[in-house]
């Protein structure tokens, strides 16, 4: 059963002054009459069908598929959010065994997925580690995901290539215990696979890469594999997927445009361009790990 968790500021600020993570204490317990059931979800601008849409003023997590082990726990802070009372929390340590996740499924033979939300890192991993935000799976293999690599605080978009990952820096440092938004459109062809990313209403990333998958099936926040520790705060996510004549990319983000102090949808007025990025291929013998590439390059992604 789901609890709802309570995260205490002061003592974190407190610690993180004293370099001492405040992830080994854990979110603490509250009450989740601090939610605000009577708010409306969020809204889906996206075209497709609604998979998940939630500003967790439910104090639950309906509609996620929750997987926890060992030290890892998923719940419902009443203590941190972006709007409302209420966020979802995502807790792990360096313990062995330690997972905590949610998954959402999508529209059977998706050809398009939108992932929209506000994440806010309250405590990050050890170095050569990453945190993660948005991850696309088909069947079993990831497809597609972007993290927040602890210590350089570097913005990754990271693709499954046939002879590798590819990895594609977006910022190249994110902060921490703040909250920002990423909006993901996907739309996998193999090849042919087109991916434009927006982060805090800017679009600092669109493209075709090469991917093994012609559908996505599941979108996934939290952690992957044991160990990959991060205290993760979410609030109002979106999820949308369809079939058909997926949407152009690049493209406008669709209303509501979210937070009007942020500048939005930055693509140049939508013509044809380019979007500034580092980008490395790293060939690897398996599809999970952690760890990023030692040397980078400019590249310019179309």
């Amino acid at each position: 059963m789901n609890r709802v968790v309570k995260l205490c500021l002061a003592g974190s600020l407190a610690l993180a002054i004293l370099g001492i993570p405040a992830l080994s204490l854990g979110p603490q317990t509250a009450g989740a009459q601090g939610c605000v059931p009577s708010r409306a979800s969020p809204p889906d601008p996206y075209p497709g069908t609604t998979a998940a849409a939630s500003d967790f003023e439910s104090g639950t997590l309906d509609g996620f598929a929750v997987a926890t082990s060992g030290t890892g726990d998923a719940s419902v802070s009443a203590g941190l959010s972006r709007s409302g009372n209420c966020a979802a929390v995502l807790h792990t340590t360096t313990a062995p065994g330690s997972l905590a996740r949610v998954t959402v499924d999508l529209t059977p033979g998706a050809t398009e997925a939108y992932a929209d939300g506000w994440f806010h890192i309250a405590a990050e991993g050890m170095a050569g580690n990453n945190v993660p935000y948005f991850r696309f799976f088909s069947g079993r293999v990831r497809v597609l995901d972007v993290f927040r690599q602890n210590i350089s605080g570097e913005l990754v978009l990271r693709t499954s290539a046939p002879t590798g990952f590819i990895y594609t820096t977006l910022r190249q440092y994110v902060s921490t215990v703040s909250w920002h938004r990423l909006v993901m459109h996907v739309v996998p062809n193999g090849p042919g696979t087109k991916i434009q990313i927006w982060w805090d209403g800017r679009s600092v990333y669109a493209g075709t890469l090469n991917v093994p998958a012609t559908t996505v099936d599941t979108v996934q926040l939290g952690s992957e594999h044991d160990q990959q520790m991060a205290d993760i705060y979410v609030d109002d996510v979106v999820v949308n997927s369809r079939t058909g004549t997926p949407a152009p990319v690049p493209g406008r983000l669709p209303e509501p445009k979210g937070d009007p102090s942020k500048r939005v949808s930055d693509f140049r007025g939508d013509r044809a361009g380019v979007v500034l990025a580092y980008k490395v291929t790293v060939r690897l013998r398996r599809l999970h790990g952690g760890t990023m590439p030692a040397r980078q390059a400019w590249k310019l992604v179309a």
